[in-house]
């Protein structure tokens, strides 16, 4: 083993696995594609935060999205941390789709090599540390939001990051160290509050030592723990609250803002969320051999405990507790929102961690360690191509009820574009089930209408008073183009693609 000792050919064999795997599943020819596929609508909310930093000065406090359902667009969810850096890059490059999901991809595989560094720090292998961080591209829900515009996999990038310095802090002690780790998980937790699950279990973790009568660590060691988990808990909190405030300010209801645990829901929805789980989302978690291999592990460090490593122990209850609870509290949303199963991998690569650590301490043997190496990267292999194969699925441009309206207006960009709509210009968008989709896609704000009954000469009107000033017919009916040629100019006309323009009337 010889050859993975050097730091060096160590990092630039992750760095080619990456790079190669990147490859391999398809993403190359999906780097200039713009949002599509499944949840569409979030793809589309989180592009139109980082284009609206950009039509409006960069104003980091004042996020805003296109939809004007709320009077004047401004609406915050998570910490716009990667939005605004995706609008610096439209500053310099001009808007392009594929700078938020390259980011996002960045912080994603950056975490996945901070994590093989806690796996091979831990194990003292560096052939099972690589081996545990790529059994996350045998879940084809880890892949496709890797290269994705929402949130969750940053926050996840920074949680891994976090647990790298936070691992590396019990080995040198450094106040600088705790200090990277914390600021890690704040961003983890600033984008993603139910990250906070990661911090929380290095609080507990300390206060639990700390009450020991045989302390293993020192005590100014845990109390720095605690003082920066506090200052670090108390940022998410505050961004938090000025998010609920600003919301109400602005009237935004975009986002769900709460949690939805299941004690909220009666009896039969609990059971079409399980149905969710185990039915229709249980092939995109993982590779059914990955979590074959997670039951197996988890079986080798309960019957072999006395083999385990106490503190390693220790952590993945705390956080198996944590995850447990953030599955309870936010139950609901696991029936229609597959990425919230990445708040779960940190626990999972706990655990395979923890049991590989424990098999390491019940043998020695080499050739019983070669043997489960080439069964692990087996594993890996096949579930990278089963992953694939989801991945492809998923990568299929296909219009949904969501979608149809913002990909309409994609595939009329150059007919849309010799318009010279001006930028300023508000826009209605019938019929659009997805709150910013065309308006993104368009990137002009307006209202969208949902459905071909409310498309009517009064509201019409009533939105002509708020601003409107164009409308764009999808998917038209007869009536719906009778509405719009009684009070507007129709300027473009492309199959059931219809643009008018509205006269003008004095606003509110």
């Amino acid at each position: 083993m010889s050859f993975f000792t050097s730091r060096r050919i160590y990092n630039l064999i992750v760095i080619l696995l990456l790079t190669s795997v990147f490859f391999y599943l398809g993403f190359g020819e999906q780097f200039f594609v713009g949002p599509h596929g499944i949840h569409y609508m979030r793809q589309t909310d989180s592009l139109s935060f980082a284009s609206q930093f950009y039509n409006n000065g960069y104003d980091f406090f004042h996020p805003a999205l296109f939809n004007l359902k709320n009077g004047n667009g401004n609406a915050a969810c998570e910490f716009p941390i990667t939005y605004y850096i995706t609008s610096l890059f439209y500053g310099l490059f001009g808007i392009n789709f594929y700078f938020l999901k390259l980011l996002h991809l960045v912080i994603a595989y950056v975490g996945i090599y901070f994590i093989i560094k806690v796996a091979k720090q831990i194990l003292k292998d560096g052939v099972y540390a690589i081996i545990l961080g790529f059994t996350l591209f045998t879940s084809t829900i880890f892949n496709y939001y890797s290269f994705n515009y929402l949130p969750d996999i940053a926050a996840l990038g920074f949680t891994f990051i976090g647990w790298y310095f936070i691992q590396k802090y019990f080995k040198n002690q450094q106040t600088k160290t705790v200090i990277t780790a914390f600021s890690f998980f704040t961003l983890g937790g600033l984008i993603k509050v139910t990250y906070l699950i990661n911090p929380f279990t290095i609080i507990v973790f300390a206060l639990f030592q700390l009450i020991r009568k045989n302390k293993p660590f020192q005590t100014n060691f845990l109390k720095k723990i605690l003082l920066i988990g506090f200052i670090s808990t108390l940022l998410v909190f505050l961004w938090n609250a000025y998010m609920l405030y600003y919301n109400s300010k602005n009237n935004a209801t975009t986002f769900n803002t709460k949690a939805l645990p299941i004690w909220d829901i009666a009896p039969q929805e609990i059971s079409i969320v399980i149905d969710h789980i185990t039915e229709y989302w249980y092939n995109s978690y993982f590779y059914p051999s990955t979590f074959h291999l997670l039951l197996i592990l988890i079986i080798i460090s309960v019957v072999f405990y006395k083999k385990r490593e106490n503190n390693l122990s220790i952590l993945s209850a705390i956080l198996l507790t944590g995850s447990c609870s953030f599955f309870i509290l936010f139950f609901s949303q696991f029936k229609d929102h597959d990425y919230y199963f990445l708040t779960f991998l940190p626990l999972f690569l706990l655990l395979l961690i923890y049991g590989i650590k424990t098999f390491s301490n019940l043998t020695h043997n080499f050739f019983m360690h070669s043997i489960a190496k080439i069964i692990l990267i087996v594993l890996v292999i096949k579930g990278i191509n089963y992953a694939k194969d989801g991945l492809a699925l998923r990568f299929q441009t296909v219009k949904d009820i969501y979608s149809e309206a913002g990909l309409s207006v994609r595939e009329n960009e150059k007919g849309l574009q010799a318009l010279n709509i001006p930028a300023k210009a508000t826009c209605i968008i019938s019929t659009d089930l997805c709150p910013n989709g065309a308006l993104y896609e368009i990137n002009r704000m307006g209202w969208t209408v949902e459905d071909t009954t409310d498309f009517t000469t009064k509201n019409i009107h009533d939105y002509q008073k708020l601003g409107a000033e164009y409308i764009v017919l999808i998917s038209t009916t007869d009536t719906q183009l009778k509405t719009a040629d009684s009070i507007g100019k129709q300027i473009y006309q492309r199959n059931d693609f219809h643009v008018y323009k509205l006269p003008k009337k004095n606003k509110l």
